[in-house]
């Protein structure tokens, strides 16, 4: 098979000698147009969607592509050729086209860059590139060696220059206005068959005249180098197609996700407006209500005063009221305990016995109400104060049995415990873990029948890191309708019509005690058989061996030696009880000082062995009167014992932290204040 082309002569008379070309090679430069032309458009836009380093690094990629695209499919045309003569390339003048052709395709690429509309622009920058592309042609020609002259007809040069700028110009438009990549497989297809006929164009202007006195090159191989010049040049065009293929990809998603940020913003902005609008309107409105709002805000301005009057309202009421009920309270109970500590001195009927002990027992009761009532309002407002560490439970539990043994025997209920020899300690507060089981164990006993049973046990919780402690009675129980209301402050399911003592609060404080030391309670009844409550706590991780806590020695009495005490107090019934307290005591002598002013000059005057002062004076309270004792060199050091019925834990730990060597509550404690009495008199005895 031979393609012909008329216009080359090798004769040196200028007679027409007939050559072919290679068709493979033909269609391998024709293919190379076009896929280069196809790279080029691609990496071309790229650049026109980058900015600063990137942006020139697709323009030269681009260049490089179509330039160098277009001087392989020259090239490869050339070799093409079937001549009867050796025809031979100067390296350098090759060289020079290839550099030619990407230079001018680059200054093209840069001319167009910033004037996509202007059709001037294209125009004078297609012409540029496309004189370029020509000056690579017949670079390339001139690089051509042979055994004669070579010339050029002049219509076909023309046509072939006509034809680089008219596909340089159509290839630069394309190169920033197409978006879709069939529309940039056809451009290709277009542009690669515009370069293949401005090159064969070129081919068929040229004329060679032999001359024998030339000598003739070394042939070249063309066929082989062909190959090589095509491999190498798909090869980098493969690589240039694939990075702009990837960084299209890359672009597309990165574009995809702003067009979701686009639209969120969008409806953010939509948002936005509408929350504008709202806004305006709500100004509008809010022009008309001002006035009404500030009424509004100072109605809640004096609802607030009001709530916070209350609430401290009911702060001092719960503070008050502890020493409101037990200063008559001390009375009742003082004077009752001072006659049977007296009956050995002062006999008493049995009937005045029956009724001390009607008395005491009575006031026991109320002053156990009064102090029920007050945990549960502390417990209430967050301000209980707890103590946790590890508490032996076999202990607590054998403190309470011995406490209410008595009301047991009384009650005819048998209360019998099932306690392993080793129980791990629980975290809890002793004091509040002795009152829950305490009220547990009285709770069982109270609601027992005569001859009933009681049955504590100790063991192992079904919840890993806890103990259960367990309390069952064989009491009347409860119906299963009622066990919702048990744990309600004030609520005795119906018990309130019986004669069995109760205030109905004991397990509300119970379940609110073991709340705040991480434990639960639970309870399962039968009626007519009895109840069971089981108690939750957990385990301490360090467990203390706990030692019982031994009984208070009595402090032995007060010796016959005369002693001196001061009682600061302006109560008239709480003097009396005092008066009389201290006739039990032979050779101590009673000061009485009804007013803080005179209790502070008999105290300079007399300087007593020992001070009992109230806190509630009058004109000046005890903490100020035990200020201006401690600030006297005389009275500095005289024992102060505070006797009062602000009994809450606050004003207690206050009194001692004041400096008050004891803080006595009312009602008295006879027993105690003795021991009390002995404690702060003792140091006088030493001397």
């Amino acid at each position: 098979m031979r393609v012909v082309f008329p216009g080359l002569c090798f004769s040196a008379d200028d007679q027409g000698i007939a050559f072919s070309h290679n068709p493979w090679l033909v269609l391998l430069s024709c293919v190379t147009a076009v896929f280069a032309s196809f790279v080029a458009l691609n990496m071309a836009e790229r650049m026109t969607g980058s900015v600063g380093r990137s942006r020139l690094a697709w323009q030269m990629g681009a260049a490089s592509a179509l330039g160098g695209g277009i001087w392989a499919m020259h090239f490869i045309g050339m070799l093409a050729l079937r001549v009867a003569v050796p025809i031979a390339w100067e390296p350098g003048l090759t060289l020079a086209s290839l550099i030619t052709a990407v230079a001018f395709v680059a200054a093209g690429l840069e001319a167009v860059r910033h004037g996509r509309g202007s059709v001037t622009r294209f125009a004078l920058a297609g012409t540029v590139v496309g004189l370029g592309i020509a000056a690579m042609h017949y670079t390339g020609m001139a690089a051509m060696e042979a055994p004669g002259r070579i010339a050029y007809r002049p219509g076909l040069f023309a046509l072939s220059v006509l034809i680089a700028m008219a596909a340089a110009t159509v290839a630069l438009m394309l190169s920033v206005s197409l978006k879709q990549g069939w529309h940039r497989a056809l451009a290709a297809l277009v542009m690669g068959i515009a370069i293949c006929g401005m090159h064969y164009t070129g081919m068929a202007a040229t004329v060679l005249t032999l001359d024998p006195l030339t000598p003739a090159p070394t042939d070249v191989d063309r066929e082989p180098l062909a190959i090589i010049v095509a491999g190498a040049t798909y090869g980098l065009l493969m690589l240039a197609l694939v990075a702009a293929l990837a960084d299209r990809r890359l672009n597309a998603a990165a574009e995809r996700e702003a067009q979701r940020l686009k639209s969120i913003n969008r409806a953010l902005e939509v948002e936005v407006d509408e929350r504008r609008r709202a806004e305006e309107e709500l100004l509008r409105v809010r022009e008309g209500l001002e006035e009404a709002v500030a009424e509004r805000t100072r109605d809640l301005a004096a609802a607030r005063s009001r709530a916070e009057a209350a609430n401290q309202a009911k702060s001092e009421f719960l503070a008050s009221m502890s020493h409101e009920l037990r200063t008559p309270l001390n009375a009742v109970l003082g004077f009752a305990q001072l006659m049977d500590y007296n009956k050995a001195r002062e006999p008493l009927t049995p009937k005045q016995e029956r009724g001390i002990q009607q008395i005491v027992k009575n006031g026991n009761h109320l002053l156990h109400l009064i102090d029920e009532v007050l945990d549960l309002a502390r417990i209430e407002a967050g301000q209980l104060p707890l103590s946790l560490e590890p508490v032996d439970p076999r202990l607590v539990v054998e403190d309470a049995l011995t406490s209410l043994q008595p009301v047991a025997e009384r009650a005819r209920v048998t209360v019998a415990t099932i306690l392993p020899e080793v129980t791990p300690s629980v975290l809890a507060d002793r004091t509040r873990l002795i009152q829950v089981v305490t009220n547990l164990l009285s709770n069982a006993v109270k609601y027992n029948r005569p001859g009933g049973a009681v049955r504590v046990t100790l063991g192992a919780s079904s919840v890993p890191g806890r103990l259960a402690l367990s309390v069952q009675d064989t009491g009347q129980g409860i119906a299963t309708e009622k066990l919702g209301d048990l744990f309600q402050p004030f609520n005795r399911l119906g018990q309130e019509y019986s004669d069995i003592p109760g205030t109905g609060i004991g397990l509300a404080i119970t379940r609110r005690l073991l709340s705040a030391m991480d434990g639960t309670i639970e309870v399962t009844s039968v009626l007519g058989e009895g109840s069971t409550f089981t108690v939750s706590l957990p385990v301490a991780l360090t467990p203390v061996p706990e030692a019982r806590t031994p009984g208070a020695e009595s402090k032995p009495p007060l010796h016959a030696k005369p002693r001196t005490m001061l009682y600061v107090e302006d109560n008239p019934s709480n003097i009396q009880l005092m008066r009389d307290l201290m006739e039990t005591l032979p050779g101590t002598k009673l000061l009485v000082a009804a007013d803080p002013v005179t209790g502070l000059d008999l105290a300079v005057g007399h300087q007593p062995n020992v001070i009992i002062l109230d806190i509630n004076l009058p004109g000046m309270n005890g903490f100020d009167v035990l200020a201006r004792l401690k600030d006297r060199e005389e009275t500095r050091d005289i024992p102060v014992l505070a006797l009062s019925a602000n009994a809450l834990p606050r004003e207690i730990e206050k009194g001692l932290r004041a400096g008050f060597r004891r803080y006595l509550t009312k009602p008295l404690n006879v027993q105690e204040f003795m021991e009390a009495l002995a404690d702060a008199m003792e140091p006088a005895h030493a001397v």
